[in-house]
């Protein structure tokens, strides 16, 4: 996750955008954005942690809430912030829009396809935008003394978030639900619990035949707009092939585009079928699997002889020795067959062994190696996939710019793919198979007809439940032992690292994690200096932020507040590792020990913005003489490293 820029209108701090792209288009990894007391400094961060979560939806903010960020003057009917993201290869924009008259915000989310009301990032990053997590990695002064008290924030729910060990206890509730819903089922004997289900049942029939009601018009209304949208395609298509040159150079393009598409899903399918065989993932299977042939092989099994022989051999009245078998010979040859394996497990034995040999006899690396580099062909392939589609947009787009006819066609598409986006994505609750809403709240068709017959059945039959509920126990009992096992075991490494990290940045103060549960509890004393608590919480931070496989941006709100200039020094070089992008608003006070060590130890250029409100003596004019300055209505962003350093207001009125 990358954050690409922001702006705020008609909001209690100043009117500004800033965006952390450099020049040349790339991110900066590092930017300061410094803004005197009153200016809007915690506002902004407020703001842009609401845009993040989504906290402010579905009323959450009360109408004294939504209208305490209404610029002073002006006495505007509404106001906006609006931050611009990268997930993965994703462009998100995320609106979060007060209505100051009625007391209520709303989100507008912009991805994919086109604009939807509401917030609603992409799936795979919904279970970092949460109120709960953003607070961690948008990260202020106060949060790092919440980190310390128990009666604020779970610092482990934070490490099971972002190692996915939740999942553990999710699984064991679905286990759980699952014979809870099979004990349902048991047949009603009193009159009430009787009437109780049959309404359910009539219910759940009437709002089955509402939804696919719903559904029709919605497929008839998307049917009328699909044929709409291929018509404008079909001018759009031939306008953009205008010209025999230029058409062909399209249909070139086009070709190759497809071509590269179907080569990188064929490397994709391929690559998928070598993952599912273990040696490919790592040498530990791949010698595990060999040692197993190995000691196969040692232990001389299977065995020659099959236990079919000797049943055969009990049946004959001489045995192949030429010595006649009775009947107590014979009880001894059948008593001891069972200690030989059947034929049909000889034939599984010997047929494991020659799949492992061919597999893993030759090398124990070399299925690894060959799957880097079917990763490494497909990173290829859709590389490739991605230039020729960004080489066809571009030809494109310079006719919609040549051609008025063109681009009001491409207007046109847009706006109809944007209304058939919003009419997929409300047939898609009707293929919803969640569960976990009420009745009356769910949409999904199909989990309307479970339901329907699951309380059919309930009418109609008694289910038994007590051998089920034995086996519920048994396997939640041993997902519940998984889940300790492995929370206690990440918690433990977590809170090692992050006592090396506190070490390197408080080497005399002799502070360190003792233990990490609701918060993190120090040794040997509750809580340490606002120094030393924010040094601990940089150290845990940088700790999850370094172990993870996500990579998230780090916003801090005074970052070098309250910390000896020492310790500054070791914070501004330990602050470039944390992740590849770090944005921080600070004031002028804050300089002193920081940026330098920060700038030092940045690999790339250091962004540099100062944010302030007009009116601001010597400062304004300054600001207008500088190249890149974006003034607004109120305020000033200025882009310029010297101006950041002889900036000394410590506050403005607002």
């Amino acid at each position: 996750m990358q954050i690409l820029g922001w702006r705020s209108e008609g909001l209690r701090c100043p009117d500004h955008k800033v965006n952390f792209r450099s020049q040349t288009g790339t991110l900066h990894s590092t930017s300061l954005v410094q803004m005197p007391n009153g200016t809007g400094k915690t506002t902004t961060l407020e703001l842009l942690r609401a845009a993040l979560s989504g906290s402010a939806a579905d009323d959450s903010w009360d109408r004294d809430r939504v209208r305490g960020y209404r610029k002073r003057e002006g006495r505007l009917s509404h106001g906006s912030f609006e931050v611009r993201l990268q997930l993965n290869e994703q462009l998100v924009t995320i609106t979060l829009i007060l209505d100051f008259d009625n007391g209520r915000a709303s989100y507008k989310t912009t991805h994919g396809k086109g604009q939807s009301e509401g917030f609603h990032p992409p799936r795979e990053f919904q279970r970092f935008l949460t109120e709960t997590f953003v607070k961690f990695f948008a990260f202020d002064g106060e949060l790092a003394q919440d980190l310390l008290d128990p009666r604020q924030v779970r610092a482990e729910s934070v490490v099971e978030n972002l190692f996915q060990i939740n999942s553990l206890p999710a699984i064991s509730r679905k286990v759980s639900e699952y014979w809870d819903n099979h004990a349902s089922k048991v047949k009603a004997t009193e009159e009430k619990a009787l009437s109780q289900r049959r309404n359910r049942l009539a219910k759940l029939r009437e709002q089955l035949s509402s939804l696919k009601e719903e559904r029709k018009q919605l497929r008839d209304e998307r049917s009328k707009l699909s044929a709409q949208l291929s018509e404008r395609e079909e001018i759009y298509d031939r306008e953009t092939k205008k010209g025999e040159a230029h058409g062909q150079r399209v249909m070139r393009l086009e070709s190759r585009c497809e071509d590269l598409s179907r080569k990188a899903g064929e490397e994709a399918t391929e690559l998928l079928d070598a993952m599912r065989n273990p040696q490919s993932l790592s040498p530990f299977f791949a010698q595990k699997l060999y040692d197993l042939k190995t000691g196969l092989d040692r232990v001389k099994l299977p065995e020659s002889a099959a236990r079919e022989f000797f049943e055969e051999l009990a049946d004959e009245l001489e045995c192949i020795c030429g010595r006649p078998i009775d009947e107590e010979i014979r009880s001894v040859i059948q008593r001891r067959s069972h200690q030989y394996l059947g034929s049909e497990d000889v034939s599984l034995l010997n047929s494991m062994k020659s799949s492992i040999h061919e597999a893993v006899g030759e090398s124990r690396t070399a299925p690894e190696a060959n799957l880097r580099e079917r990763i490494s062909d497909l990173d290829v392939a859709v590389g490739e996939e991605r230039d020729a589609q960004n080489e066809l947009d571009q030809l494109r787009l310079e006719v919609e710019q040549s051609d008025p006819a063109v681009k009001e066609a491409k207007e046109e598409i847009e706006r109809l793919r944007a209304r058939i986006s919003v009419i997929d994505q409300r047939l898609e609750r009707f293929t919803s198979t969640s569960e976990d809403e009420r009745d009356d709240r769910t949409f999904g068709i199909k989990v309307i007809e479970r339901r329907i017959r699951e309380a059919e059945l309930r009418l109609a039959e008694i289910t038994e439940t007590r051998d089920l509920r034995e086996k519920r126990d048994i396997l939640t009992g041993i997902i519940n032992s998984a889940y300790a096992k492995a929370r206690e075991g990440i918690l433990a490494e977590v809170r090692d690292d992050a006592n090396r990290r506190i070490n390197e940045l408080l080497p005399r103060n002799r502070i360190t994690i003792a233990e990490i549960n609701r918060c993190l509890k120090l040794k040997d004393q509750a809580a340490g200096s606002m120094g030393e608590t924010l040094s601990v919480a940089y150290a845990f931070l940088a700790t999850l932020f370094d172990r993870s496989d996500h990579q998230l941006p780090f916003v801090v709100d005074s970052p070098a507040g309250s910390i000896d200039l020492d310790v500054r020094r070791r914070i501004g070089e330990l602050i470039p590792l944390l992740t590849r992008q770090f944005i921080a608003f600070t004031i002028s006070s804050e300089r002193p020990g920081f940026v330098q060590s920060l700038k030092q130890a940045s690999s790339d250029e250091v962004q540099f913005l100062t944010i302030f409100r007009k009116g601001s003596e010597g400062y304004d004019d300054q600001a207008r003489g500088i190249s890149g300055t974006v003034e607004s209505s109120d305020g000033f962003v200025v882009s310029e490293e010297s101006f950041f350093n002889k900036f000394q207001l410590e506050s403005q009125e607002v």
